[in-house]
C-alpha cells in the first residue's frame, strides 16, 4: 500500500489527485484519483508485491515478493487539464511505516490555477 497526503493551493473547484505507480523500466502500474476537499488530499493505492497476479493453478513456482514501484507520480487535474505533477522516488520520498504499507515522509504541495476566481 502507498499513502499519499498533501494539500492543494488554490484548488480548482471540481480537482481531483490522481496518482500513477511505475515500476523498472518505465512499466505503468496501479493508479487511483481522490477528490480535493477543502485544500487536502489522502489517498491510499494498493500494489501486488509479485511481479505477477497469483494464479490458482499455481503450476508456476511464486516469485520473490520484492516488487515495487520506483516512481510515483502525483496529479492535480480538472476537466483533463494538468495544473500540477510531481514525480517522487520511493526510495527517497516514502518510508515504511509497516510491514505492508509506505508512506510520504512529509506532505507535499499542488499548485493549482492562480489568479482565478475560485468561486465558479
Amino acid at each position: 500500500m502507498i499513502m499519499v497526503t498533501g494539500q492543494v493551493e488554490h484548488a480548482p473547484r471540481k480537482g481531483i489527485v490522481k496518482v500513477q505507480l511505475i515500476y523498472r523500466k518505465g512499466k505503468i502500474g496501479e493508479s487511483g484519483d481522490t477528490t480535493v476537499e477543502d485544500a487536502s488530499f489522502r489517498i491510499q493505492i494498493p500494489f501486488f508485491t509479485q511481479s505477477r497476479a497469483p494464479f490458482l493453478n499455481r503450476t508456476i513456482p511464486p516469485e520473490k515478493c520484492d516488487r515495487k514501484p520506483e516512481t510515483i507520480v502525483v496529479s492535480l487535474i480538472e476537466n483533463d487539464q494538468v495544473y500540477d505533477s510531481i514525480s517522487l522516488k520511493m526510495d527517497k520520498d516514502f518510508k515504511k511505516v509497516d510491514p505492508s504499507a509506505f508512506a510520504l515522509r512529509s506532505e507535499i504541495l499542488l499548485h493549482g490555477p492562480s489568479g482565478e476566481t475560485q468561486t465558479r
